[in-house]
């Protein structure tokens, strides 16, 4: 295990996304997410290699109107745009979404800053987690390995089953992460650096 700072985690995922040429404000997005998890003590380093993998090879949908079981909706790169998306238009969003813990991180984060009552139910209507007062609820361990199925929408007023919910609550400044996950993750970032050569020397203050 190797121990990393949030802003290491925030720059290594946006240049290593970048590397495989996702767009910058997804690759953004995600990065933040990234960080979100690992500063509340979540597991995310090998979905966001994942996910490169599966951009790679176009198995998964950047489309919020577009995915299925086979290419589901990638919660890396889309959740962020997906809960806005959900919160502006205050509808009910259903689909097939990867690597689920990164929409949780979402919509954690738009609920720190909106304030704003979310809930995320499974195909079988049970609730997975939901916001409140700025905070995110979750019941259950979500398998980032397999997509699943969900509806995302607002409340007003939720009907809560006999079920212990955990707050996930901010802990941590530096999170310890698989050292060989870690090192994939930098390499893939160095990829971005422009190699050094007559023309970049001539126009980058040489």
């Amino acid at each position: 295990m190797i121990s990393v700072s949030l802003n290491e985690i925030y720059s290594e995922t946006y240049k290593a996304l970048r590397s495989v040429n996702i767009e910058w404000s997804l690759a953004k997005d995600c990065a933040n997410k990234a960080k979100w998890l690992a500063q509340h003590g979540q597991y995310f380093l090998g979905s966001i290699l994942k996910t490169a993998d599966l951009y790679n090879k176009k198995d998964i949908s950047i489309s919020i109107n577009e995915n299925t079981n086979k290419k589901p909706l990638s919660s890396a790169l889309m959740a962020l745009l997906l809960v806005e998306y959900v919160s502006a238009k205050k509808i009910t969003w259903e689909g097939y979404i990867d690597s689920s813990k990164f929409l949780l991180a979402a919509m954690g984060i738009i609920a720190e800053e909106q304030k704003i009552n979310l809930i995320l139910e499974n195909k079988q209507k049970d609730i997975i987690a939901f916001t409140k007062d700025k905070a995110i609820y979750v019941n259950t361990y979500l398998d980032t390995n397999v997509p699943s199925y969900f509806f995302l929408k607002k409340y007003d007023f939720i009907k809560k089953k006999n079920t212990k919910y955990t707050c996930l609550k901010k802990n941590k400044d530096v999170t310890n992460l698989n050292d060989k996950c870690w090192e994939r993750l930098k390499s893939m970032a160095f990829e971005t650096y422009v190699p050094e050569s007559d023309t970049s020397k001539s126009g980058a203050g040489y």
